[in-house]
C-alpha cells in the first residue's frame, strides 16, 4: 500500500514537472508563432510598398525608360520619405543591364552599386526570383553584415497605365533593403509582447532561426516562464498533501490488521458448511453433465415426475399436465424404451436418442434430441433423469439444404447441378441427328431496368411469372433450369426437327413479350436464345453448354428478342475478339498507344490556338489501327476508363511540357458520362501533370446526353467547377434535342465534317452551316468547323464568322514533335 503511494506521489510530482516544462514549451512556441506573424507582416507591408511604386506609369517613364533625378530625388517620388516613414536603409534602381542607376542609402542620395552596400553579390538570384514570379514583388532575408536584411524587388511596370508603352523584352528592377538592426529587432518584438528580442550565438536557449539567403541567423529573447510559477505555487501544495496520505494510510492499516484477526474465527463456521454443499454438487455435476435445454426426471416406468421450468417455452404445454405420464406417450414414435434402459442399469451409462418425434402443444411436429440416465432418487428409488434438446431448426435446415442442392429457391426450376446430372443421363443414352437434343439459353432482355425501377421484390415476381411461362411453352417436353439471375437454360427431349426447335424458340419470345403485371401497371421485356444441339454440334455437356453460350451472345449482339443457333465459325470469331481484347489491355501496359495530335485555327488571332489529341494504336501485326477499330471494344469490356485515363494523363503532360500555351482537347466516350468518378479522375490528372485546368478542353458526341442525362449532368458539371472545357463533336449527327445546348454546360460546338465537305458545290450546304452558325451564337458558343480541306471552304466559313477552322488543309494530325516545331517554341525556351 505505501509503495502504490508512493508510486503516485511520485507520478504526481513527475506529471507538474512535465506540466510546468510544456507550459514554457508552448510559451516559448507562441513566441515562435508571434515572430513568424512579425516577419510575415514586415515582408507584405515591404511588397505593399513596393508594388505601389514599382507599378506606376510615371516611375515606369522616368526610372526605366529615362533616369529623371529631378522627379525622383527631387520631387521626393523616390527619395529620403522612404528612410524617414518606412525605414528603408537601401533603396536602389537596378536598369535592365545590371548596373545600378540609382540610390538612396539611409536617406541620401548616393551612387553605390547594391553588391558594395550590402557586401555580397544577390542580385542574380534576385532576378532570377523575379522572372520566375512573372516580375510581380516579392521579399526574401538575406545576411548582411551579420544582421539579417529584408531585400524586397519588383520589376518597374506602367501597371495599369494604358497611356506608357511599355517594351516587354527589357525590364528594370527596383529594390528596397530594411536592415534589421538590433533597435529594430526589440521594437518589432515589443510590438508582439515578446522581450528583449536580440541576436544570439548558437549556443543561446529560446533560439528562433531566421532562414536567409546567406544562411541562417538565430534570435533570442526572454521566456516569461510560466512553468516555474506553476511550480512555485504547487510544489509546496503536494507536498502537504503527501505526509498527510502517509499518515492517513498507516492508520488505516493498523485497522485493517485489527479485522484480519476476527475474521479467523469465522474459518471454522465456513468448514461447517461445506458438508451441507457436498450433496448439492454432486447432483448439480449430473445435471451439468447432460444439460441442453429441458431437463427432466422419469420414475422406474418412465413417468415424468419432474419437469424444469423450459419445458413450456419449447413444447407449449404446461409442466404440470405432462407430471405423471410416461415419456412414450409424449413421443410419436412407437419406441420400447424400458427393455433398452435395462441393459445401461448396471453400468449407469447414458442412452442417447436422436430425432425423436414429437407433437407440440400447437400441433406442428418437432424434433428433439434426447439423453436418458438411470440414476438413485430421494428415499433410495431407481429412476431416470435426462434432457431434451430441440432439433427441429436443424432437421428443416438439412430438408431445405437437400431441396437447394437440387432446385432453385426463387422459381422452383432445377438447378444448375440438376440440369448438368439431367444433361449428362440424356447424352449417355443413344443420340439420333433426326430427333436430337436441344440445349437452349435463354437471357432476359431488359431485364435490370425492372430491379432499378421497380425493385428486386418486383424483379423476382418477374422471374417467377418467367418460369412459368417457360414450364407453359416446353409441356413436359425437356426440362428448363435456372442458372442464375436473368439466365435460364432449356434442355429440349426427342425434338422432330430443327423447325420444331424454332417454333418452340419463337413461342417462349411470344411469351416473354407479353407484359407483366406489377404494383398494378405492366411491364416489358424480351428473351435472348442461344440453341445447341446433340449430336449435330456436339455429344457432351460442356461443350454444348458452351456452345450454346456463344449462340447467345450472337444473338444479343444482332439486336436481341431473337433466336441464333450455334455454327462453327462463331466460337472462332469469340475467340478472335477475346485476343483482340487481351491485345488491347497488353497494349495500355506495354506503350503501344501514341498520340497524333491536329491543330486548331483560332479565325480571330489568325494562328493555331489549340490542338486535339487523338489517339493511334500502333498494333504489332495489324500496323496502326484507328480509334473506330478499338474504342467500340473498350466500351463493351470495361477498358474505356484505363483507355481514357492513359490519353488524359498522356495529352496533360505533353502539353504541360512542349506545347506553351496552346488548349489540348480530348475525346471522351459517351458512355464515360455514366461513371460519378470521372471529375476525380480528371482532376488527378491535372494535379499530377500540373496543366492549368483552362487549357482542358473535353469533347463529348451528343449520344452522351441521352443514356442518364441526370447522371451525365451532374458529371459534367463536376467537371466543368474544374475549369475544364465542354465542346459538342460531331453537332449535328446525333439526336440529341436542342434544349440540351442551354441545360448542359457547353463552351462550343464542332460542326461534323459530312455538313462542310458539300460547302463548295451546295447552296443547301451553305445554309444549313449557316444556321448552325447562327444557332451556336445565340447561345454563346464557340463555332468550330471540322473536315476543312479547301482554301475556298476556309474563305466561306470565314465569311460565315466561324470561330476556328480544323481540317487537313489547315493541319493532318501529327506527332508531337512536328506540332512543336510548327507551332510551339522549343522545350528548352518553355
Amino acid at each position: 500500500m505505501l509503495a502504490l503511494l508512493g508510486l503516485s506521489f511520485f507520478a504526481g510530482f513527475t506529471a507538474l514537472l512535465c506540466v510546468a516544462d510544456d507550459l514554457n514549451d508552448k510559451a516559448d512556441q507562441h513566441s515562435v508563432l508571434l515572430l513568424d506573424k512579425a516577419f510575415a507582416s514586415r515582408e507584405e507591408s515591404m511588397r505593399f510598398h513596393l508594388s505601389d511604386n514599382a507599378e506606376w506609369g510615371e516611375a515606369y517613364d522616368n526610372l526605366h525608360l529615362t533616369l529623371n533625378l529631378d522627379w525622383a530625388w527631387r520631387n521626393q517620388n523616390l527619395g529620403e520619405s522612404l528612410f524617414q516613414t518606412f525605414g528603408y536603409e537601401g533603396v536602389f534602381v537596378i536598369g535592365p543591364d545590371g548596373r545600378t542607376r540609382y540610390s538612396v542609402l539611409n536617406g541620401r542620395l548616393q551612387r553605390q552599386s547594391i553588391e558594395a552596400w550590402l557586401g555580397q553579390d544577390s542580385l542574380k538570384r534576385l532576378t532570377d526570383l523575379l522572372r520566375q514570379n512573372d516580375g510581380n514583388a516579392l521579399s526574401r532575408l538575406l545576411v548582411a553584415g551579420g544582421q539579417v536584411a529584408l531585400v524586397g524587388a519588383a520589376w518597374i511596370t506602367p501597371g495599369g497605365d494604358r497611356s506608357v508603352d511599355s517594351v516587354e523584352d527589357a525590364h528594370s528592377v527596383m529594390i528596397f533593403i530594411d536592415r534589421l538592426t538590433p533597435a529594430k529587432l526589440e521594437n518589432m518584438g515589443d510590438e508582439y509582447g515578446i522581450k528583449k528580442l536580440t541576436y544570439a550565438a548558437s549556443q543561446d536557449i529560446h533560439l528562433y532561426r531566421v532562414p536567409t539567403m546567406g544562411g541562417t541567423v538565430m534570435l533570442k529573447w526572454q521566456s516569461d516562464n510560466p512553468g516555474g510559477a506553476l511550480l512555485t505555487w504547487l510544489l509546496p501544495l503536494l507536498v502537504l498533501m503527501m505526509c498527510g496520505t502517509f499518515f492517513t494510510a498507516f492508520m488505516l492499516m493498523r485497522n485493517a490488521l485489527r479485522k484480519a484477526r476476527h475474521s479467523d474465527v469465522s474459518t471454522f463456521l465456513l468448514e461447517q458448511s461445506q458438508q451441507a454443499l457436498t450433496a448439492s454438487e454432486q447432483r448439480f455435476r449430473d445435471v451439468a453433465e447432460t444439460i441442453t435445454d429441458w431437463i427432466w426426471e422419469a420414475d422406474a416406468q418412465l413417468c415424468f415426475t419432474w419437469i424444469s421450468g423450459r419445458f413450456p417455452a419449447v413444447t407449449g404445454y404446461h409442466s404440470q399436465a405432462w407430471l405423471g405420464q410416461p415419456l412414450h406417450r409424449f413421443l410419436l414414435d412407437d419406441i420400447d424404451l424400458l427393455p433398452r434402459l435395462a441393459q445401461h442399469d448396471e453400468t449407469g451409462e447414458p442412452v442417447i436418442l436422436s430425432r425423436c418425434r414429437y407433437r407440440s402443444a400447437q400441433q406442428h411436429i418437432r424434433f428433439c434430441n434426447l439423453t436418458l440416465r438411470p440414476v438413485m432418487l430421494a428415499h433410495g428409488k431407481r429412476g431416470y433423469r435426462g434432457t431434451a434438446t430441440d432439433v427441429t431448426l436443424e432437421v428443416e435446415a438439412e430438408a431445405r439444404v437437400k431441396y437447394l442442392s437440387q432446385f432453385d429457391e426463387l422459381t422452383g426450376l432445377p438447378n444448375r447441378a440438376q440440369m448438368n446430372a439431367c444433361l449428362a443421363g440424356k447424352l449417355n443414352g443413344t443420340l439420333h441427328g433426326d430427333c436430337p437434343l436441344a440445349v437452349i439459353m435463354i437471357d432476359l432482355d431488359k431485364f435490370k431496368p425492372v430491379n432499378d425501377l421497380y425493385g428486386h421484390a418486383a424483379g423476382d415476381s418477374v422471374l417467377h411469372d418467367v418460369s412459368a411461362r417457360f414450364n407453359a411453352c416446353l409441356n413436359e417436353a425437356g426440362m428448363t433450369a435456372r442458372l442464375g439471375g436473368d439466365e435460364f437454360i432449356m434442355i429440349v427431349f426427342d425434338a422432330n426437327s430443327r423447325e420444331e426447335i424454332e417454333e418452340l424458340c419463337r413461342r417462349i419470345i411470344a411469351q416473354i413479350n407479353l407484359p407483366f403485371a406489377i404494383n398494378g401497371g405492366e411491364v416489358f421485356i424480351g428473351a435472348s436464345l442461344g440453341v445447341a444441339l446433340a449430336p449435330e454440334d456436339a455429344d457432351n455437356p460442356g461443350d454444348l453448354l458452351r456452345y450454346a453460350d456463344i449462340a447467345l451472345y450472337k444473338a444479343k449482339n444482332a439486336g436481341r428478342n431473337n433466336w441464333v443457333f450455334f455454327q462453327r465459325d462463331m466460337g472462332e470469331k469469340i475467340v478472335q475478339r477475346r485476343e483482340m481484347e487481351r491485345e488491347l489491355r497488353e497494349a495500355i501496359q506495354t506503350d503501344q498507344l501514341r498520340l497524333a495530335w491536329q491543330p486548331r485555327y483560332d479565325v480571330r488571332s489568325a494562328r493555331v490556338t489549340a490542338v486535339e489529341a487523338l489517339v493511334r494504336w500502333h498494333h504489332a501485326q495489324h500496323g496502326i489501327l484507328m480509334p473506330d477499330q478499338f474504342i467500340p471494344l473498350a466500351e463493351e469490356t470495361g477498358l474505356i476508363s484505363v483507355l481514357s485515363d492513359w490519353v488524359l494523363h498522356r495529352a496533360c503532360a505533353d502539353a504541360r511540357r512542349d506545347l506553351r500555351d496552346l488548349a489540348v482537347s480530348v475525346n471522351l466516350s459517351a458512355v464515360e458520362f455514366r461513371d460519378k468518378g470521372l471529375p476525380k479522375r480528371i482532376r488527378t490528372a491535372l494535379e499530377l501533370t500540373g496543366l492549368p485546368s483552362h487549357r482542358l478542353e473535353i469533347e463529348v458526341t451528343e449520344n452522351a446526353m441521352l443514356q442518364d442525362p441526370d447522371t451525365t449532368l451532374e458529371v459534367m458539371l463536376a467537371i466543368k467547377a474544374l475549369g475544364v472545357k465542354f465542346l459538342i463533336d460531331d453537332f449535328g449527327t446525333g439526336y440529341a434535342s436542342l434544349s440540351y445546348l442551354h441545360t448542359f454546360p457547353f463552351d462550343g460546338i464542332k460542326i461534323d465534317k459530312s455538313f462542310i465537305f458539300p460547302l463548295n458545290d451546295s447552296s443547301q450546304a451553305h445554309q444549313i452551316v449557316e444556321n448552325m452558325v447562327g444557332l451556336g451564337k445565340a447561345y454563346s458558343l464557340t463555332i468550330t468547323a471540322e473536315g476543312v480541306e479547301t482554301a475556298r471552304q476556309m474563305e466561306l466559313l470565314q465569311k460565315l464568322e466561324c470561330d476556328a477552322l480544323q481540317g487537313y488543309y489547315i493541319g493532318k494530325p501529327q506527332p508531337l514533335e512536328e506540332i512543336v516545331a510548327a507551332y510551339c517554341i522549343s522545350s528548352e525556351a518553355v
